[in-house]
C-alpha cells in the first residue's frame, strides 16, 4: 500500500508543478511598441526610457560607446482603470514632447481564443521652440500570438496624423519576445522605413530584460533613439539614423 501511495505521489507531482508554474509575463511595453496588455486595475506603472544619442562606433571607448553622450530621456505614468482599460502620460526630452494615450485590451490570449487584441489611441504634443506643427493624433492596434509556451509575436499597425515631415502617415511594427527561465526575456522589434519619407530607414531594436515582482529592467540596442508614436510611424527622426547604427539605452519599469 505504501509503494502504491508513493507511486501516485510521484506521478502527481509533475502535474501539480505544471499547474502552479506561472505563464511567462507579458509587459505593457515590448521595447518601444505597446503590447496588448495594460497595468492591472488600480495599478500605477512608472516607466523610464533612455536612448543615448551617440552611436557606439562614433563614440568608441573614449566616450564609453555612447554612455557619455546626451540622451533622449522619457518618463511615463500609467494607470490601470479596470475592464481592460488603462491610461498613460509620457514625456520625452526630445522635442519636449508629451504623449497621452488610452489603451483598451479587447481580448487576452487563452486556449479558446489564441489572440491578444488591443487598441491604443492618443495624441502627441511637441513643445520645443520654433516648431510649427505641434500636435499629432495617433491610433495603434496590437495583435499578439503566443507560439508554444514561451514565444510571443506582435503585429502593430499604426497611424499618425502628423510626423516631423509627413501628414496622415501609416506604418506597421512587428516584434517578438522569447521568455527564458528566472524572469529573463529576449526581445526584438522592427519598423520599416516609411515609404512616404524621402530618407526613411528601417528602425530596429533588440533587448534583454530581467523581470522581478513589480520591476522590469531592459537593456536596449538599436539604431533609432525615437520613443514616441509620431517619430516611430514616420521613420523621420529629425537628427536621422542609419540602418547600421547601434545605440545603447534602457527601459526601467516599476509597478505599484
Amino acid at each position: 500500500m505504501r509503494r502504491i501511495l508513493s507511486l501516485l505521489l510521484l506521478l502527481a507531482s509533475p502535474m501539480a508543478l505544471a499547474e502552479t508554474v506561472a505563464q511567462p509575463e507579458v509587459a505593457t511595453r515590448l521595447i518601444n511598441l505597446p503590447t496588448h496588455l495594460g497595468p492591472g486595475p488600480s495599478t500605477l506603472e512608472v516607466t523610464f526610457t533612455h536612448r543615448f544619442l551617440q552611436t557606439v562606433s562614433d563614440a568608441g571607448g573614449a566616450d564609453l560607446f555612447g554612455l557619455d553622450s546626451a540622451a533622449n530621456v522619457g518618463i511615463g505614468l500609467g494607470l490601470g482603470l479596470g475592464h481592460g482599460l488603462s491610461a498613460e502620460v509620457y514625456r520625452s526630452s526630445f522635442f519636449k514632447e508629451w504623449e497621452g494615450s488610452v489603451k483598451w485590451t479587447a481580448a487576452r490570449q487563452s486556449g479558446a481564443f489564441p489572440l491578444g487584441i488591443a487598441v491604443r489611441a492618443g495624441g502627441d504634443y511637441r513643445g520645443a521652440a520654433r516648431l510649427h506643427d505641434r500636435w499629432s493624433g495617433f491610433v495603434q492596434a496590437v495583435l499578439t500570438r503566443r507560439v508554444g509556451t514561451h514565444l510571443d509575436f506582435f503585429v502593430v499597425p499604426m497611424f499618425a496624423t502628423d510626423t516631423p515631415t509627413l501628414t496622415n502617415a501609416a506604418n506597421l511594427g512587428v516584434g517578438a519576445s522569447l521568455h527564458l527561465v528566472r524572469g529573463w526575456d529576449l526581445s526584438a522589434e522592427a519598423i520599416p522605413g516609411n515609404r512616404d519619407g524621402p530618407h526613411a530607414e528601417l528602425a530596429w531594436s533588440a533587448a534583454v530584460t530581467k523581470r522581478v515582482p513589480g520591476h522590469a529592467f531592459l537593456i536596449y540596442l538599436g539604431n533609432s533613439p525615437a520613443t514616441t508614436v509620431d517619430l516611430l510611424v514616420g521613420s523621420d527622426y529629425p537628427a536621422g539614423f542609419k540602418s547600421g547604427d547601434i545605440r545603447l539605452g534602457f527601459n526601467l519599469i516599476r509597478r505599484f
